[in-house]
C-alpha cells in the first residue's frame, strides 16, 4: 500500500499557504511555530522540527509519496505514515493548505465580507474604542497639541494640498504622529470630492494592487466607495496574465488589513458627513519591480496604467491621495535583539535614511525615493 492511499481526504498534491513561521524551543525540542498570516484560524500549530523537511515539500506540485520520498532524498529522518497524515490533516482544519478546505472556507467568508452593507472595522474595541463618543474622547487627546492655535507646527499651505502621508502603526505608539498630520490638513480636506487611500497589504503576494466594492466603517462613519472607479481599474488590472484576477484574487486580505483602517479613523473624523467617495486599494510588495540597480514601477504596465488613469482623475474632480504608510521599525518590538538608544550610530543612520526618504516624496521625486529605498539592507532596516 502506498502512502497516498491513506490520505484519501486530503488533495493530492497539498500545497502549503504562505504562513508566519517561527523557531521555537518547547520542553527541549525544537519545533516550527506555525500562524496563519490571513487570521482566518486563530490556532497556532507547533511542528517537530525534524518534520521542516517534510513541511517545504507541501508546495502543491508533489504527491504526498512525492513529498515523502524528496524529503528523504535530501536527508530527512523517516516518520511514521500517521504522523505525516496527522500534520497534514492538521494543516487542513486549519486552513493552511490552499487547495483544501481553506478554498471552500475562503470562498464562504468572502461572500459574506461582500454581502455586509460597510467594512466591519477589524480593530474596534482592540486598537481604539468601538464607541463614537468614546472614540472621539481618544483621538481628540492626540489632536489637542495640534489644534488651531494650540501649536505653531501647524500653518495653513500655499499651495493645494495633494497628498497625505499616515502612519498606519497602532494609536498608542504612534498618537501624536497622527494628530499632528491629521490636525495640519483638516481644513484642506474639506472641499474634497475622492479621498484615495493607500494601503499596505502585509498579506500581499507581490506587486499587486487589490480592489475592494465595499466601503470601509468606523465608529465614526464611513465613506462610500467609488464603485465605478474601481470598475474602471478592475478592468485594466484584470489584462495582468501573470497573476489571476489581478484586482480581487487578494480583496480577502481587505477584511483583517490595518493598515487603511486606522488612515481611515482619523479621515472619518476630520471630514464628518463628508458626500466625498473614497478608493481603498492594497498594494503588494513592488520589490520584484525593483531590481538590478534600476528601479522601474513602469515594468508593470497594468500598475502604469492604473496610476495614469488616477492622475486624470485627479484632473477631474479635487482628489487627495493618502499612504498609509509607515517608515523604519526598530527595536525589540519589530525583531531587533536589543533596544536602540537614541544617541547609537544605528538609530542615527535609520533616522537619516528616514529623512531621505521623505525629502524625496516632499519633492515629488519619485525616482529618487525609489534610488533610496531599494535596495533594503534588511540586516538594519525593518520597513
Amino acid at each position: 500500500m502506498t502512502l497516498g492511499s491513506k490520505f484519501s481526504n486530503l488533495p493530492e498534491r497539498p500545497q502549503l499557504r504562505p504562513v508566519e513561521v517561527s523557531r521555537v524551543t518547547h520542553e527541549g525540542n525544537d519545533f516550527f511555530l506555525l500562524r496563519d498570516l490571513r487570521q482566518l484560524s486563530e490556532q497556532t500549530l507547533l511542528v517537530p522540527a525534524p518534520l521542516g523537511a517534510y513541511l517545504q515539500n507541501v508546495d502543491g506540485t508533489k504527491t504526498v509519496n512525492e513529498i515523502v520520498e524528496s524529503a528523504l532524498s535530501a536527508g530527512a529522518q523517516p516518520v511514521p505514515y500517521e504522523l505525516l497524515d496527522d500534520l497534514l490533516t492538521r494543516l487542513d482544519e486549519m486552513l493552511l493548505l490552499s487547495n483544501g478546505a481553506y478554498s471552500v472556507e475562503m470562498e464562504r467568508r468572502l461572500d459574506e465580507y461582500r454581502s455586509e452593507p460597510v467594512r466591519k472595522p477589524a480593530l474596534a474595541d482592540l486598537a481604539y474604542p468601538g464607541n463614537a463618543d468614546d472614540l472621539r474622547v481618544y483621538l481628540d487627546g492626540f489632536a489637542f497639541p495640534y489644534v488651531s492655535g494650540g501649536s505653531d507646527i501647524c500653518s495653513p499651505s500655499e499651495t493645494e494640498l495633494k497628498a497625505v502621508i499616515s502612519p498606519h502603526i497602532d494609536f498608542e505608539r504612534g498618537g501624536d504622529s497622527y494628530g499632528m498630520i491629521w490636525e495640519e490638513v483638516r481644513s484642506q480636506l474639506q472641499d474634497v470630492e475622492l479621498f484615495v487611500v493607500f494601503g499596505t497589504d502585509h498579506n500581499g503576494d507581490g506587486p499587486r494592487l487589490t480592489l475592494t466594492n465595499s466601503s470601509y466603517g468606523s465608529p465614526l462613519g464611513f465613506l462610500e466607495t467609488d464603485e465605478g472607479l474601481v470598475d474602471e481599474l478592475a478592468r485594466i488590472l484584470a489584462t495582468d496574465e501573470t497573476v489571476e484576477d489581478h484586482p480581487f484574487a487578494d480583496e480577502f486580505n481587505h477584511v483583517n488589513e490595518h493598515s487603511i483602517e486606522l488612515a481611515s479613523v482619523w479621515l472619518h473624523r476630520v471630514v464628518g458627513g463628508s458626500n466625498a467617495k473614497m478608493l481603498p486599494i492594497l498594494c503588494g510588495s513592488m520589490g520584484r519591480l525593483l531590481v538590478d540597480g534600476a528601479p522601474n514601477v513602469e515594468a508593470h504596465p497594468q500598475i502604469r496604467r492604473s496610476i495614469e488613469r488616477l492622475k486624470a482623475e485627479a484632473t477631474q474632480r479635487r482628489t487627495v491621495f493618502i499612504a498609509a504608510a509607515d517608515l523604519a521599525h526598530v527595536g525589540p518590538a519589530f525583531g531587533d535583539s536589543e533596544s536602540m538608544p537614541t544617541e547609537s550610530a544605528h538609530r542615527k543612520r535609520v533616522k537619516t535614511d528616514d529623512e531621505r526618504l521623505l525629502e524625496s516624496i516632499v519633492q515629488g521625486d519619485r525616482k529618487r525615493f525609489l534610488e533610496h529605498g531599494y535596495p533594503f539592507d534588511y540586516s538594519e532596516h525593518k520597513l
